[in-house]
């Protein structure tokens, strides 16, 4: 005879279930109505029914509250009770895995993030952790602070100071704040609260200015424009064989985004177009959130939105910076499937074309103006010429055209030519075509002729 003991009552258990001697449905029913019957006959706050409203009232266990209990009603009791009974066991559960009540706002932030490593891309836990070490982690009297125990105040105290120190911009804040606000739906949906204090109540008078900045910060004028393009000329010559430099210049003529120009292939040219439906993105292993590293590159088969799908027309430049890559790539024997930019068997890395425009701008004086500021000279000088907002937004691939308008169209011409064209446009005929002036006749101001008593006089005055 088998005795029943500690050590094998769940492999008998097991056993009998496998074999049909025991109908599990029918014990976790006897265990139900068990537990029911116990947990009612305990309850330790009284039921009292309302004869205004016609309702049974009773407080339950609760872990979300700081009293430890909440208020229900019900319209039957028999649906009181019920409550009773799912609150209860709720309460059990949470007392057996109590560590969650004491889990601090930072530890439960980790618990969120882990949660959301598998939801979105290793970018965007990379961008999120950046966030929390420079906004969140400074502040141990909130992240240290049971989440339980964080109040409303407490959240607009915390917002308050950064941007009292960081003065952000309604992005960067918005950013920021999310990861507070996210943590918390995380422990609603976890069901380790049923509340957040998150609010934003931070005067919008603290958001650093949106405004544009000045066009020499933000595009290449005229004159920037040739002197650079020419040392990208002289970089190639001096090494023919990396094409960084003729990416780089073929982006003026298509204002793709850097990731979107390294993944452009040979097969997606057709009919004088390109179809620019890939991405360049970087990868990082999350798995120690506070020591993300970088996976390298790869391609991916989609753009940063749906609108970045799209087709590009092609100049006879862009043709002929395009002939020229494939020509370095098949003398110096370079290839990767089919892309255009590529090198040692693999595409080419955003970092060696910063790498470059760093230089080269720096090389001819002039302060460094980014890849993404070479799609705003492209957006700015199709615009000015074309006046087609819709069109410009179409070939940088955004959703609406107030983004390109507020953030991509700027003057590429420096101030003197700013200042003739302004001049023109007004009908000063005295800047018009003016060959043989110099620059002391631009400093003289005509004034019409004024009558006098004795003669009519007409006067110039320099100008000061």
């Amino acid at each position: 005879m088998v005795f029943v003991n500690e050590d094998n009552k769940t492999e008998i258990l097991n056993f009998a279930v496998s074999n049909g001697m025991l109908d599990i449905s029918y014990v976790q029913e006897q265990y139900y109505m068990k537990k029911r019957q116990e947990i009612l006959s305990q309850h330790p706050y009284s039921i009292w029914y309302n004869y205004k409203e016609s309702r049974w009232y009773t407080q339950v266990p609760f872990s979300g509250a700081k009293t430890g209990k909440k208020r229900i009603k019900r319209k039957k009791r028999s649906d009181l009770e019920d409550d009773i009974v799912n609150y209860s066991l709720q309460y059990e559960k949470d007392k057996q895995n109590s560590v969650y009540k004491k889990c601090t706002f930072k530890e439960l932030f980790y618990e969120f993030m882990e949660y959301k490593r598998s939801e979105v891309s290793s970018g965007t836990i990379r961008r999120m952790m950046a966030d929390w070490k420079k906004y969140y982690a400074p502040h141990e009297e909130l992240i240290s602070k049971q989440f339980t125990d964080i109040t409303k105040i407490d959240v607009d105290k915390f917002f308050n100071a950064v941007m009292d120190e960081y003065e952000l911009n309604r992005k960067a804040f918005y950013n920021m704040c999310g990861l507070l606000k996210q943590t918390y739906d995380y422990a609603i949906d976890a069901e380790y609260t049923d509340k957040s204090p998150y609010r934003n109540k931070v005067n919008k008078k603290k958001f650093a200015s949106t405004r544009k900045g000045p066009s020499e910060n933000q595009v290449y004028n005229r004159n920037e424009k040739e002197l650079f393009l020419a040392e990208m000329e002289r970089r190639v010559q001096n090494n023919p064989s990396n094409t960084s430099c003729l990416a780089i210049m073929l982006d003026f003529e298509i204002g793709t985004r850097k990731g979107e120009i390294l993944a452009l292939s040979e097969s997606d040219i057709e009919g004088g177009r390109i179809h620019v439906h890939r991405q360049v993105v970087e990868d990082f292993d999350t798995s120690d959130l506070d020591n993300i590293v970088s996976l390298g590159f790869r391609v991916a088969e989609y753009t940063k939105s749906e609108d970045g799908d799209r087709w590009i027309p092609l100049t006879s430049r862009a043709m002929e910076l395009i002939q020229r890559t494939l020509e370095a790539n098949k003398k110096y024997g370079y290839g990767y499937k089919d892309f255009l930019f590529v090198r040692d068997g693999s595409i080419l890395t955003p970092d060696a074309l910063d790498a470059q425009v760093k230089r080269g701008c720096e090389y001819i004086g002039i302060p460094v103006k980014t890849m993404h500021k070479i799609r705003k000279t492209y957006a700015s000088q199709i615009y000015h010429s074309c006046h087609n907002i819709s069109a410009v937004k179409d070939v940088l691939g955004h959703a609406d055209e107030t983004t390109t308008l507020k953030h991509y169209i700027y003057n590429t011409e420096d101030h003197e030519e700013t200042d003739r064209l302004i001049r023109n446009a007004l009908g000063d005929n005295c800047y018009r075509n003016n060959a043989k002036g110099t620059s002391r006749d631009m400093n003289i101001i005509l004034f019409p002729a004024k009558k006098k008593t004795e003669n009519s006089v007409s006067t110039k005055f320099s100008a000061r």
